[in-house]
């Protein structure tokens, strides 16, 4: 009967000690700290964005994992607002809202939260975690501040700053003799695609009407057979333009990208100039 008491105080110190195990942060109080202080509130921007993705896991390597996860589009796949930082024995999470972001007429990125510009379309998801999956004993805030960097483009001022922030720039001046996607970052030695075949869009009535016309950027994806889809914008247009944009680029066809003999799948810049029909 004595040794009953013992005995539920070794089981409970088991049990806490199991549970501090598992909630063991690999980066120091400090660092954590450091992070939040970096990160929190910040606006980030993906290097290569995911279509209708709520989770994004990246291992040691930089590998995103899962196979899953569709090409998305600049606009509404591209921007994150950080909320918080999880930190956790195997892995640091930065939890997101999803932003809207849109290019307007004085070149820079304005930010939107996406359930606002969704105006209701809840089946689409509105927080993001993205998981930096940790297999050392110790990680620092650098070494979580340099893989950030190899999946975003940098962290931005909150969008609610007075100003609207300069990312904008960085997508645009990428030049036309690379492969945009930044994940590489390398320099495209081979032949770029070329158009074969590229049908004009009809400008739709919803923009007719309001008068809605001019140039809409974006960047296509190029397969190595020459079928085309587009996986981002740097510019977009409003009232219907997005939307047809997506639709024609698809009956795009080109002449695939050219390296070592081989054909090869790279995403170019591209831009198509809206006109309104003359008046008759």
């Amino acid at each position: 009967m004595t040794l009953r008491p013992y005995f539920l105080l070794l089981a409970s110190a088991v049990l806490l000690s199991g549970a501090a195990v598992v909630a063991r942060a690999e980066v120091s109080e400090a660092d954590q700290q450091a992070l939040r202080s970096r990160y929190a509130g910040k606006v980030l921007i993906f290097r290569k964005c995911y279509r209708m993705a709520s989770q994004v896991e990246i291992s040691d390597d930089g590998v995103v994992k899962g196979s899953s996860h569709r090409p998305g589009y600049w606009t509404v796949d591209g921007a994150v607002q950080v909320r918080d930082l999880e930190f956790r024995k195997d892995r640091v999470t930065f939890k997101c809202s999803k932003l809207w972001a849109n290019i307007k007429d004085d070149g820079q990125l304005h930010y939107f939260p996406v359930n606002a510009a969704l105006k209701g379309k809840t089946d689409y998801p509105e927080t993001v975690e993205v998981t930096f999956r940790t297999t050392k004993d110790a990680v620092s805030a650098e070494e979580i501040s340099g893989r950030v960097k190899q999946v975003f483009l940098g962290e931005q001022e909150s969008m609610l700053g007075a100003t609207p922030q300069p990312i904008a720039a960085f997508i645009q001046k990428i030049p036309a003799q690379m492969d945009i996607d930044p994940i590489t970052g390398v320099e495209f030695s081979g032949t770029l695609p070329k158009v074969v075949s590229r049908p004009e869009p009809d400008v739709p009535r919803e923009a007719q009407l309001v008068g809605q016309s001019g140039r809409e950027s974006f960047v296509v994806f190029v397969d190595e057979q020459g079928s085309a889809a587009v996986v981002g914008f740097t510019r977009i247009l409003q009232y219907g333009l997005e939307e047809t944009t997506i639709a024609v680029v698809k009956n795009w066809k080109f002449a695939p990208a050219m390296k070592d003999g081989k054909p090869l799948a790279v995403r170019i810049p591209m831009f198509i100039d809206y006109k309104l029909p003359n008046p008759k």
